[in-house]
């Protein structure tokens, strides 16, 4: 392989790789240490050290050691998806929208943003695109698949997606009293009629009980009977359940 055109990049990730791989083994990694290993003046070595920290893949723990930021889960996070989570999951929707005619969504928060990772529109004469309710943005906090996001995501993917998109003055005690009602029914469902369906959402687990994101579905309000909605109810509970099984032990 040749070298790398841009050797400060490459340097950058060199020493975020020994950081990884220190905090697997000990509280953190040194200043000092860092710039000893890789040859770098201390002010050359902090300067890298701050602008990690600054794109949020370094952070500083107490007596000035360094260790792997949010952003390094996000990493993970991500090959997680690309490689297993997704290839599992598009196939059941599909599944799921040749049976039943109707839409589906799966959705993670991803770097303080929800995420669709995966969806497919219903083959029924009149069906929801949930590509086409994604594009109004508008509507983020009424989606069921944002609030069950809000209401199982860990803190940390909760603040960040707060954090970019700030709940509209006076509307949080509100929001807070539905999510806990969402944690505890398990579900979110909600008559869209404004946009034209019904919608629900649940949460999506690995075995090992780590989240993965808010599953949703969509049936065209014309067609949103009880019992379908119910039906519905019940099919992103059997997806979710073979997703679990399928992920297996990730973690």
């Amino acid at each position: 392989m040749n070298k790398p055109s841009i050797q400060s990049v490459a340097k950058a990730f060199s020493v975020l790789e020994y950081v990884l791989e220190s905090s697997m083994i000990s509280d953190g990694t040194g200043l000092a240490e860092i710039a000893e290993r890789f040859g770098m003046q201390k002010t050359t070595a902090r300067n890298m050290m701050q602008t990690l920290e600054f794109c949020g893949y370094i952070r500083r723990k107490e007596r000035g050691l360094y260790a792997p930021g949010e952003k390094c889960a996000m990493l993970c996070k991500a090959g997680s998806f690309a490689e297993r989570i997704r290839p599992i999951a598009l196939p059941l929707l599909k599944s799921a929208a040749e049976e039943t005619g109707d839409s589906f969504i799966l959705t993670t928060l991803f770097n303080g943003e929800r995420l669709m990772i995966a969806s497919v529109s219903g083959n029924s004469v009149i069906s929801v695109n949930p590509e086409a309710v994604e594009r109004e943005r508008k509507f983020n906090y009424s989606r069921v698949t944002t609030h069950v996001l809000l209401a199982f995501a860990p803190e940390t993917e909760r603040k960040m997606f707060l954090e970019s998109n700030p709940v509209p003055p006076g509307a949080w005690p509100e929001m807070e009293h539905e999510l806990a009602e969402i944690r505890r029914l398990g579900i979110c469902a909600k008559d869209r009629t404004d946009n034209g369906f019904f919608a629900a959402a649940r949460p999506v687990y690995t075995r090992k009980n780590v989240f993965i994101g808010a599953l949703g579905g969509y049936i065209p309000i014309a067609e949103a009977t009880p019992e379908k909605n119910a039906g519905l109810c019940r099919v992103l509970d059997r997806i979710a359940q073979e997703i679990t099984n399928l992920t297996g032990e990730l973690s």
